[in-house]
């Protein structure tokens, strides 16, 4: 391989690299202290069914919860990866 395509193609990596790293870093999540239960009636099809009887999903009831738990003052807020 000729040695400014390989120098080329190594700055690429590391730029994606870089990107990618900084992508992950900032994404934000939740507490590690702050856990959640959600509990919900389910159809015949074993969805959970949420207020009013409309079908959702696990994660819709858990990011509520959290969200219930985070206005009540509970838990801290979702924060940067970095930051923990």
């Amino acid at each position: 391989m000729n040695p400014r395509r390989r120098a080329r193609v190594l700055s690429v990596l590391c730029v994606l690299t870089l990107l990618a790293f900084g992508w992950y870093a900032t994404r934000s999540v939740r507490p590690p202290d702050c856990k959640v239960a959600v509990g919900a009636f389910t159809g015949s099809d074993g969805q959970p069914l949420g207020e009013g009887g409309e079908p959702t999903t696990w994660d819709e009831l858990g990011e509520a919860a959290y969200r219930d738990q985070v206005a009540s003052g509970h838990c801290e807020p979702p924060g940067a990866r970095w930051l923990g």
